[in-house]
């Protein structure tokens, strides 16, 4: 007797796979659409000719500029790029510049730890420094890039070289100039201090979760052709778009006090602190000047009273009593926010709004942080943040919460979460400008990237169950709510990324399992079949505006070094730090693929040495080792394989069902064959296969019999239209299900209709 599967499309693991009876259990790298079951697209890299980047990626962000040219930003842990054209340009903000003591490097002969000497440097673990001028010491030429590996005292820190020194000496030479990054975030979050730590986690974000230190997250938007974007916990920046020089970029304070600038004449003595202007008009508390007689970096100390006399911070340094001079004086100042939470804009309206902010002090350049104060500059100004009668900037505190999450834009509103509510930005004009509505104050958001906007509704994942938004908050029903909150892990929900797959009306929820410490599984909603399933994937980031017709994500790993030296037989491998590495997976050592079976804290263990044909070796202490994939950004659903690295790999998928029985379990069933309905459109395997999998069970609670599960395949010649053959599997059981694998190159698949041949099997 031919019995038709009828089955229910999503994946639902609600409750017991029996009780599922009808649906899908399992799977992975799958997807359902118009209701059947297929396998995923592939992806392939953006890199081109050796260019990656440096740290975990925590924010994309795709633009075209007017003169087409397509370009995304990119922002990890250690560093703020670039990309166009499959390159990465590095735009990280500077911080300290220092010219070094005379021969500042310090060598110890066969090692690669080099020490450098250089008073009061302020950098901490994880920065990047560039070293320029310098000369050889120890057969080492030191100019370049380098991460500073620890810092012994506020006068050194240490860095590895690409090769062991010669001899133990010091040098360097007299002209070492010393360019850092701004300070480095962690690449997850700890619970102690690790490299980076000092001064990440000082704001609401990092205290609010406990004794520990949030990672470093980004805010991003093009602002016209350029580029803004915020460390959370720290400064706004802006990057002047320039793809001849690739300027790094720089704080929207030194940006503002720049560019945009009057002038007014002025009267003064050398040596003072009070000059006459002809026109204070326009000058605030903070109004940076410029000009003959005037220092560096002078600007007004106290707030303008109505007359022509300004207090300034720094003395004149010449007179000019006689004959007045102009000078340039700057409208922001120092009141751009220097400490937020993220940064978000209003397109329609030309506002950037700070979601966690300093708050405007006329007095005071440095006020206290308020994690629940929105701060936003002028219309169509991002340079004004002075409120006053004659602009629409300003501020609101927010009512509930500890501390502001997230904001996302979505139709004619900007939803904004605390850590306990939902609230509502509406703009309204003046006199008040923006109008603050608390939607919900019982919902959570995992993350500050966990929500994003579709179709004019609002998805997001919470701390234990899904939510969306059109008008009203409302719990999103899921199929796998327990499968997803029983195995996530909670210390590490900052890295929950969402992204959208408008192809395939997909969200992409990313999050770390329980015995992971970054992201390695999904969950996806399919909003418009309200259908659920999940997969497994390495992640760390997923655009949602992508302007390359496909979406784009992020596998990146803070780079590891050699914690000892190691022999060519060693199967346990120490790591300086193995955190963001997988829990499996393959490394690369000099020349050297080491395949590793786990990951214990920082140590690989169940090492093949000698992995994919290379010799196995001896390699010296901190050395790198990196993987065989390098950090990189990838399109996704392209082809039909994984084309991230060279020769590609296949996608290994699969979907299983839920048990089914025969006449209502009353009587064993005899399953002699299966008519397969399947297609392989898309396939560019000459003979693309697929493994059916029947698998029968005596009862509800026993094991599958794998003695009577064969294992059967069947392959299809395309045009899959000729395919009209069956598959004779010989199984026995009172309940059984199936399942569909495919592990080899260049195969597509979708799932159609199976059909079972059974025979009643009597009783027992």
């Amino acid at each position: 007797m031919l019995q038709k599967l009828e089955l229910r499309p999503g994946v639902n693991r609600e409750s017991t796979s029996y009780a599922n009876e009808g649906g899908f259990f399992a799977g992975d790298k799958i997807r359902f659409r118009s209701g059947y079951a297929e396998k995923i697209g592939g992806w392939q890299t953006i890199n081109v000719n050796g260019s990656t980047f440096k740290g975990v990626c925590r924010m994309l962000w795709n633009w075209i500029t007017t003169l087409s040219q397509n370009l995304l930003g990119v922002g990890t842990n250690q560093k703020v790029y670039v990309e166009i054209g499959g390159t990465y340009h590095d735009i990280t903000p500077l911080g300290n510049s220092l010219t070094l003591t005379l021969n500042p490097f310090s060598t110890t002969s066969g090692s690669r730890l080099v020490t450098v000497t250089a008073s009061a440097h302020g950098s901490t673990i994880g920065t990047y420094v560039n070293f320029s001028g310098a000369i050889s010491v120890a057969s080492l030429t030191l100019n370049g890039d380098y991460e500073v590996q620890s810092v012994p005292t506020t006068n050194t820190f240490t860095i590895y070289a690409s090769d062991t020194a010669s001899t133990t000496t010091t040098g360097g030479g007299s002209l070492v100039i010393a360019k850092f990054d701004i300070d480095a975030g962690n690449a997850i979050y700890s619970t102690g201090v690790g490299w980076g730590g000092p001064p990440w986690g000082s704001g609401g974000w990092g205290s609010a979760s406990g004794a520990g230190i949030d990672m470093r997250l980004w805010s991003m938007f093009n602002y016209g052709d350029n580029l803004m974007f915020a460390e959370r916990g720290g400064e706004i920046y802006f990057w002047t778009l320039d793809t001849s020089t690739w300027a790094r970029a720089v704080t929207l304070e030194e940006k503002a006090n720049t560019e945009i600038k009057f002038d007014t004449l002025a009267t003064f003595a050398s040596g003072v602190t009070t000059i006459v202007v002809e026109d204070a008009t326009g000058i605030n508390t903070g109004s940076v000047l410029s000009g003959t007689g005037i220092a560096s970096g002078t600007y007004v100390t106290t707030a303008w009273d109505g007359g022509l006399s300004v207090t300034i911070s720094a003395a004149t340094t010449s007179s000019h009593t006689i004959s007045a001079i102009s000078l340039a004086v700057s409208y922001a100042g120092r009141h751009v926010p220097n400490e937020v939470n993220m940064i978000i804009d209003s397109p329609v309206n030309d506002f950037v709004l700070a979601c966690g902010s300093t708050p405007y002090d006329p007095t005071n350049f440095t006020p206290t942080f308020d994690p629940l104060l929105v701060r936003w500059c002028d219309l169509g100004n991002i340079y004004e943040w002075v409120p006053e009668v004659t602009n629409q900037s300003g501020e609101q505190k927010l009512s509930h919460g500890s501390y502001i999450v997230t904001a996302i834009n979505t139709r004619q509103e900007i939803l904004i979460w605390s850590d306990t509510a939902l609230f509502s930005a509406q703009y309204v004009g003046p006199p008040f400008v923006w109008n603050f509505t608390l939607l919900d104050q019982d919902v959570s958001i995992a993350s500050q990237n966990a929500a994003l906007t579709v179709n004019n509704v609002v998805y997001w994942m919470g701390r234990d169950k899904f939510f969306m938004y059109s008008g009203r908050v409302e719990t999103l029903p899921s199929t796998l709510r327990q499968f997803v909150y029983n195995d996530i892990n909670y210390d590490q929900l900052s890295q929950v990324v969402a992204g959208a797959n408008e192809g395939y009306n997909e969200i992409w929820w990313l999050y770390p399992s329980a015995n992971s410490d970054i992201n390695d599984r999904y969950v996806i909603y399919n909003y418009l079949e309200r259908l659920w399933y999940y997969g497994n994937l390495n992640r760390s980031f997923w655009s949602e505006h992508s302007q390359r017709n496909n979406p784009i994500a992020a596998f990146s790993i803070q780079t590891g070094y050699l914690a000892t030296s190691i022999n060519s037989s060693i199967t346990t491998i120490a790591l300086t730090d193995a955190t963001t590495y997988p829990e499996s997976g393959t490394v690369q050592i000099d020349s050297e693929k080491i395949a590793y079976a786990a990951k214990s804290g920082g140590t690989l263990t169940g090492c093949v040495r000698g992995y994919d044909g290379t010799t196995a070796a001896s390699h010296g202490q901190y050395t790198v080792v990196g993987l065989t994939v390098a950090n990189q950004t990838m399109l996704h659903e392209v082809g039909n394989d994984d084309a991230s690295v060279s020769p590609a790999l296949p996608i290994e998928a699969y979907i299983e069902t839920s048990d089914f029985d025969i006449q209502d379990g009353q009587s064993f069933g005899y399953v002699w064959r299966m008519l397969p309905d399947l297609n392989f459109i898309g396939s560019t395997a000459t003979s693309p296969s697929v493994t059916l999998t029947v698998r029968p069970r005596q009862n509800s609670g026993s094991n599958y019999s794998s003695a009577d599960s064969p294992t059967v395949t069947r392959t299809a010649a395309i045009p899959v239209q000729q395919y009209t053959g069956q598959v004779y599997t010989r199984v026995r059981g009172r309940q059984m299900a199936f399942r569909v694998d495919s592990t080899e190159l260049g195969v597509a698949w979708q799932m159609g209709m199976m059909r079972l041949d059974v025979r009643p099997d009597g009783r027992r």
